[in-house]
């Protein structure tokens, strides 16, 4: 009988044997509970893994076995490590092992002890000094509130990154979902994409894992993604890593992982032992080969430690050639911390435009490009603000931007590129500056010069 608890895509990595050992052990098992369960575990991988040819091979390897009396007066556990040490001998998959402790799913505690204190998501970094978060995600990955909780508190904290790095190094995986959901927020809306497709022993079963429909939140569909690897990267996050490969969505880099690509379940066997059954091969959308037995492949290898380092080194290369892109668009949220105090005594800047008082200053308004009376006001309103940097091939560009605050940004563009302070300027005249994170207080001071157009 199936475990009520079904691990999905895959479930998590069992690199080393899955048995638990006792400290005084209790007895063996009798012949007839041996050969019961060995009986058992071969018609399971006979009736569901979904390699008909491997399922043979490990059906011989175990009655082999059996006749010659390899597990004979073996005690669960002991007897449990000889069982997965001859099946993974005849074919290595990882997912596949017979176990003899308690499986996750019974006892209190449990959640706790298979999501971890964290539900997956150990650390999330921003970067001060660039446009990049870092995700540190060891697993394993839980397919419930907590576990997707704390999957889009971490995108929430990235939403306005170009660069995204997602560490999965030591992932042995987990519930597929959280890979699936994380993958959803780096396509836009409405755009859902087909990652991996499960097949069964049954080829009219077949399912596929897509993107879903909504996530909370903001999506980076503009961002670069890049994901880190490594030999202990299995199941789950392998999927998560490879869909967004094949998707040409993220650059992988590290070493090849684990190539643990047949997902399943936990099945109840005679003798208080349990098999974790493989049932479902995950492969590329186009039905094409999957990870299992090969892992996934980086697109930059390196050797190990080193994969944040060079994540980091092909940002910084990107990052210093993108700003010369006619595209190219930076948006920075500056915190009420990185502001000047509000200066109510300050005359606004809105052209001569009869004095407001400040609370009216700082309501959204949304003036047309054709006003004269188009403001600025970044030091009256004690919000953070979003300054968004954008360059244009024409430079008469006028550009309105609604900032965070509720205050519409009014910009020019010039040649070479760049975006240029207008409203705070006389008619005919422009700031001789251009606004960066870095002189954007000293702009709001007033600490400009304004020259003619």
């Amino acid at each position: 009988m199936s475990r009520a608890l079904t691990l999905l895509a895959g479930a998590c990595l069992l690199i080393s044997t899955a048995v638990g050992a006792a400290d005084a052990g209790p007895a063996p098992l009798d012949h007839g509970q041996v050969a019961d369960a060995v009986a058992t575990i071969s018609r399971l991988l006979r009736d569901h893994y979904p390699l008909p040819d491997i399922s043979a091979r490990y059906g011989k390897v175990l009655a082999r076995g059996l006749k010659a009396g390899r597990y004979d007066g073996q005690a669960p556990c002991p007897l449990a490590k000889r069982l997965t040490e001859d099946l993974r001998a005849e074919h290595a998959d990882l997912h596949l092992s017979v176990r003899c402790d308690a499986t996750p799913g019974d006892g209190p505690g449990t959640e706790e002890v298979v999501a971890g204190p964290y539900h997956g998501i150990a650390a999330v970094t921003v970067d001060p000094d660039l446009p990049v978060t870092t995700i540190r995600s060891p697993g394993p990955w839980t397919a419930n509130e907590a576990g997707f909780a704390s999957a889009a508190a971490a995108m929430a904290l990235a939403a306005r990154s170009h660069y995204v790095i997602i560490d999965v190094r030591g992932n042995g995986g987990g519930n597929g979902e959280i890979g699936v959901f994380l993958a959803t927020y780096f396509f836009p809306l409405g755009q859902e994409r087909l990652l991996v497709r499960g097949v069964h022993r049954d080829p009219a079963r077949e399912e596929q894992e897509w993107t879903y429909g909504y996530v909370p939140g903001r999506r980076l569909a503009d961002a670069k993604l890049y994901i880190l690897v490594d030999a202990h990267t299995g199941s789950a996050a392998e999927g998560f890593a490879f869909g967004l490969q094949r998707a040409g969505r993220a650059t992988i880099v590290g070493q090849t992982t684990a190539g643990a690509g047949i997902a399943g379940h936990l099945e109840d066997l005679p003798g208080g032992l349990s098999l974790f059954l493989p049932t479902k091969l995950l492969r590329a959308p186009d039905g094409g080969e999957g990870w299992e037995g090969v892992g996934v492949r980086p697109d930059v290898a390196t050797e190990p430690g080193r994969e944040k380092a060079t994540a980091y080194d092909l940002i910084r290369a990107d990052w210093s050639t993108a700003r010369e892109n006619p595209d190219f668009a930076l948006t920075t949220t500056l915190p009420p911390e990185r502001r000047p105090p509000p200066d109510t005594t300050a005359t606004p800047w809105d052209l001569g435009q009869a004095t407001l008082p400040q609370a009216e200053r700082c309501r959204h308004t949304e003036p047309d490009p054709d006003d004269a009376g188009i403001r600025l006001m970044t030091n009256v309103c004690p919000q953070p603000i979003t300054l968004e940097q954008r360059r244009s091939t024409n430079p008469t560009t006028l550009r309105l931007d609604t900032l965070d605050s509720g205050q519409t940004l009014a910009t020019r563009a010039t040649p070479p590129g760049g975006w240029r302070i207008m409203a705070v300027c006389p008619a005919g005249y422009r700031s001789s500056v251009l606004v960066t994170v870095d002189n954007i207080t000293a702009i709001s001071n007033g600490a400009y010069e304004c020259v003619r157009e």
